[in-house]
Order: C-alpha cells, then structure tokens, then sequence
C-alpha cells in the first residue's frame, strides 16, 4: 500500500509526495520575502515609527545651571537628555567638534548651540525642547549652527543617501558577481575593489555638482572602505551560511545597519540597542566617519576607520577560511575510481562550479554565460554537473540530458556545451533518474542518489548502429554520489 505522502522507489527510498514537494518548493522560495516583511516591521517600523530623545549628549555652562536644566529636561522628556557641565561657551563648540555632545547651551545669553550636520530632525527637536526653558528666563532662544550642512543639502539626510549607495552596492555586487561561474574567486575580489573605487568616485563626485556634500576628497576613502568591509564579508560568508545568504547579508547590512546608521533618523532619537549597533556595524561607522571629515574638522575620526578596516579584515578572513573548507573537504572527497572520459584538464573549471554551486546557489537565476552554453539553475540544489563523451572520448556538443524524480514528473532538460558539459538541476536529496541523448548516439539512463551541493556525473553515448546500452560513469573526484 501506498502511503498518501511518500512512495516506495523500489530501493528502499522514500520519495516525498507532489504535494509534500510543492510545500518544500513554496517555504524555499517565500523564506526571503516572509523574513523581509518581518525585518521591516522589527528593524524600521519598530525604532522609527516615534521617534525621541534617547540619552542625548548636551552641554550646559555653569554647574549649577547644568543641574537646573538637567532637572528640567528629566521632567519634560524621562531619559531622554544626559547633561554635562562645561566652563563656557568656548568649551561646548570643542565637545560638539570633539563629537563629546550634539549641543549645548548658554543660559547666560539664553543661546542653544547646534550642528545641523548631525541631521535637521535632531536640531528641531532640540530647538522645540529648549525654547520653552529660555522663554521661561524671560528672553527668546537664540540659535547658534557651528556644523552647517552644504547648501544643497537642506534636511541634513545626503550625506546618509550617499553611505547608502555605497553600503548597499557592495552587497549587490556580491549577489550578481556569484553567478558568474567561470571567473576565479581572485578575479571577483579584485573585481569588488575595482567596482567599489568606481562606485565611490562616481558618488563623491554627483554629491559635489549637486552641492550635496563640501568637497572634501578624504571622504572617498571613507566610501571605499564601506563598501569593501560589505562586499568581502558579504562575500566570506557564502560557503557557510549558502541558502540563507540573501537573508544574513541583508539581516546585517540593511535590516540592522540601516535604522543605527544614525542616517535617516539621529542616532540619538532611536532605541538604546540601534544606539550600540550605531558603532558596530559598517555604515553607522562610515557615516561617523565621513561626517567628522565633511563638517567637523576630522575629529573623532580614527575609531569609525578602524572599525571599518575591522570589517575588512574580517571579510578577508572569512575568504580564507572558506578556502581552506573548500580544499579540505576537496581532499577528503577524492576518490581513486577510473575514467574513461579525460578529466585532468578539468580541475580549475570544476573548483570554480563547486565554489559557485555550494556558496551561490541561493542567488538564483540561470546566466547566459555560465558554464559555456550550459544552463546552470541553483534552485533548488545540489545541481549536477558533468560531461557527455561518445565511445572515443570525444565531448558530445548538444546533447539533450534530462532529469526525472521517481515519479517520472520531469526536474531538469540541459544541453551540454561544445565541449560536451552540462549542468542539470536536480532535487535537494533523494534519487533521480538521467535520460542522456543525441542525434546518431544510442542514449542510455541511469539512477542516481543525489546528496550534497553538487554531484558530478560524466556519461559515454554508444552510436546508434551499436544498439547497446552503455553505463555512466562517474566523473572527476569529489562527486556528491552514492
């Protein structure tokens, strides 16, 4: 008897049902969207939908009028203002360039010091706070901007639209450069740091003709620094975390990077836990670092670089490790059976399909280049690959390889290249049927269990006049097969 969700292959498998597959097929691909609804409602709506003064850093002349305002300030806004005492005017413009405060005031002269640098949203609310307590003393507050922003930047936000091209261009450059199989992980690498030298150019310079940002060329090393910390660890991160690389990578360099970037809304108007991701994640960093460089003199400036090249290094390391993964398990997978089919010459080309098979496949869509003429789909893997050869050796071009399931519903059809390859999609486990042909070859079959993030399989044709069936046989080291 047949039970209603699995069916016996006839070896002891059990092959899931059609609707079981269509369920599998339907979390795999609504993971990502669902995960994206849920990390805009958590990370954007959550910090930003009332935005407040959160512990604010200001500074008063005078400590007894610092006590006196503190006390005040408690009282119309609960923990939102932490106050200290400063000797005089002189020395609150060094603790808002020091980056030690967003403002400060003079009860004296009944003037509030600010820096609209720090974002337009934060300079009104703390001009709406502190105009009562000085119409309070008997005189109208008297506003005082140390930090201006450029003339073409009104509301304060450009700099943080910048940071935004280069932090997110990073990480799609990662997400397009993974599908293309035939380049070397060198070649992408070098690839990332020539795209984000561009990228970051081309930023700094719009940013200046539209009078966006002062021209100030050091903050293009700020640009480059960020976009590269995204690309690499972005980029690291494939080969251990596969599948789930759409969502770790736009976990942390979106869903968490962008509310703390201090960017959209102050950093001092957002929770306490954006507050600490502010100074840990890359473009809180980079947008610390590009602000004291535009407006504030290049104070404060070597903590948010060296976090930045923390990122990088730990990017690189990343690669790294992947690599020595990749060559060990390379190592423990070889295999001494014999072939028939040439496979010496394929090595580079098999170490770059299984980097992009097992860190990429997540990425989806199918390139036109990849794989020569071969079409390579990466959903749902593991994907199989290998080459189709006649009885001399010789690559079969265009030959037509067809992957069934056990219950004949069709998976895959791939055409193999000039060179006889081919990349067919197969299932995430279980056994699958082959079907290879070609016009004047005698096409031959086999069952295969498939397992891992690719398998490797290589096939001999017959001519049609030799009206036998020939056997597969299994292709370079390393196949993810029974």
């Amino acid at each position: 008897m047949v039970d209603q969700e699995t069916a016996d292959t006839g070896t002891g498998e059990k092959e899931d049902s059609p609707r079981v597959r269509t369920a599998k097929e339907l979390a795999l691909s609504l993971w990502f969207p669902t995960f994206f609804v849920l990390g805009f409602m958590l990370f954007y709506l959550l910090p930003f939908h009332a935005p407040a003064p959160n512990g604010i850093p200001v500074t008063v002349v005078g400590s007894s009028a610092a006590q006196q305002v503190g006390a005040e300030l408690a009282r119309a806004v609960p923990d939102g203002f932490e106050v200290s005492a400063v000797g005089d005017a002189g020395a609150i413009r060094d603790a808002i360039f020091d980056r030690d405060a967003v403002a400060g005031y003079d009860p004296a002269s009944h003037t509030l010091f600010i820096a609209k640098a720090d974002g337009m949203q934060l300079t009104q609310v703390l001009q709406g706070i502190f105009a009562p307590l000085s119409s309070g003393s008997g005189a109208p507050l008297t506003v005082v901007d140390l930090a201006p922003t450029a003339p073409g930047d009104g509301f304060g936000t450009a700099l943080f639209y910048i940071a935004m091209a280069w932090n997110i261009s990073g990480y799609i450059a990662v997400m397009m450069m993974m599908q293309a199989l035939t380049l070397s992980r060198r070649t992408k690498l070098w690839a990332f740091v020539g795209f984000g030298a561009a990228a970051t150019l081309i930023c700094w310079i719009f940013g200046i003709a539209i009078d966006a940002i002062p021209n100030h060329p050091a903050v293009v090393v700020v640009g480059f620094l960020l976009s590269q910390a995204v690309a690499w660890t972005t980029f690291g991160l494939a080969p251990f975390v596969r599948r789930a690389l759409p969502g770790v990578a736009m976990g942390l360099f979106v869903l968490l990077s962008i509310p703390s970037s201090g960017g959209a809304i102050p950093k001092e108007m957002v929770p306490s836990m954006f507050q600490w991701l502010h100074h840990v994640m890359p473009l809180g960093q980079a947008i610390d670092a590009a602000r004291s460089i535009l407006y504030f003199g290049g104070s404060a400036v070597t903590v948010p670089i060296l976090g930045l090249l923390a990122w990088w290094a730990f990017g690189a390391a990343l690669v790294a490790l992947g690599v020595w993964k990749e060559r060990r398990s390379s190592t423990e997978g070889e295999t001494s059976a014999d072939e028939d089919i040439e496979v010496r010459d394929e090595d580079e080309l098999d170490r770059r399909v299984r980097e992009a098979v097992a860190d990429e496949a997540s990425v989806g869509g199918a390139h036109q280049y990849s794989l020569a003429d071969a079409r390579l789909l990466t959903h749902p893997v593991p994907t199989l690959i290998g080459r189709v050869a006649d009885p001399a050796g010789h690559p079969v071009a265009r030959a037509r390889v067809t992957v069934v399931d056990g219950t004949g519903a069709q998976i895959d059809v791939a055409t193999t290249s000039e060179d006889g390859r081919f990349a067919a999609r197969g299932q995430a486990e279980g056994w699958v049927t082959v079907l290879v042909s070609a016009p004047g070859h005698t096409p031959v079959s086999e069952r295969l269990q498939l397992s891992g993030p690719v398998a490797h399989r290589s096939f001999r044709l017959g001519t049609a006049s030799d009206g036998a069936r020939h056997a597969a046989v299994p292709a370079s080291a390393g196949a993810a097969l029974r």
